[in-house]
């Protein structure tokens, strides 16, 4: 006979989990409201407090609303900040050393690369973000270059129509953002690689322009592992 000690997770845990079985499920559709505290606690046969926290789990998970605001409105159904949610774990894995950064990278390149082969056009928000990236470079503002250079990726990568694509790359962009923005602020030319990496952009851009988009999935991948590799020595 099993005698070990039995698994117990906190109550809190408990509820959380049972209200996003019936988020992920639709029993708890996008923008429906909650129940009240205390029609949970009654439901659950917990207290109140227990409900709080909860609900905190569900808001950190990105699939309820009121995380960022205070208000006396209740809790509703949301998915608007899942990927938030999903690049702050894989973020985590990253710094404690459960996903390697190299393997990341990696996985961003094969990602780009098959999505950059469905884009037949160069979409509105990359043609923005490039000319950002310009007066960031006449301005050596790294951290606006950083920026932009994220909306450019994070919009061709959505540009063939696939959802998925988008939420992935969104997702890898954000969890090693942190690393990728302290290389770029401690090139010695700071102003000089800018230029270099506003190139690059440009023509991964033409490429998709001449209709040339496998080359322009070649271009992303020697940009991406040219910057990772050229500053991880």
């Amino acid at each position: 006979m099993d005698i070990t000690p039995l698994s117990r997770i906190p109550l809190s845990l408990a509820v959380s989990g049972r209200l996003r079985d019936a988020i992920l499920d639709g029993s708890l559709p996008v923008g429906e409201s909650l129940p009240t505290e205390q029609e949970l606690a009654q439901a659950f046969s917990v207290g109140r407090s227990t409900v709080r926290e909860a609900l905190r789990v569900l808001q950190a998970q990105g699939l309820v609303t009121g995380a960022d605001t205070v208000s006396t409105a209740r809790p509703k159904v949301t998915h608007e900040n899942t990927a938030d949610s999903a690049a702050t774990a894989l973020s985590t894995a990253v710094q404690v050393g459960a996903v390697p950064l190299p393997d990341l990278v990696e996985l961003r390149v094969l990602l780009e690369a098959a999505a950059l082969r469905g884009v037949r056009e160069v979409p509105g928000a990359a043609r923005v973000a490039i000319e950002e990236m310009r007066r960031a470079t006449e301005n050596n503002n790294a951290s606006a270059f950083h920026d932009a250079d994220v909306d450019f990726h994070v919009a061709l990568a959505g540009a063939g129509g696939n959802r998925a694509f988008a939420l992935v790359m969104t997702v890898l962009r954000e969890s090693i953002a942190g690393y990728l923005m302290s290389e770029l602020e401690a090139v010695e030319d700071s102003a000089a690689t800018l230029g270099v990496l506003l190139a690059e952009h440009e023509a991964i851009a033409d490429a998709i322009a001449a209709g040339e988009s496998d080359y322009a999935a070649q271009l992303v991948e020697k940009h991406v592992r040219g910057f990772y590799e050229g500053h991880s020595k």
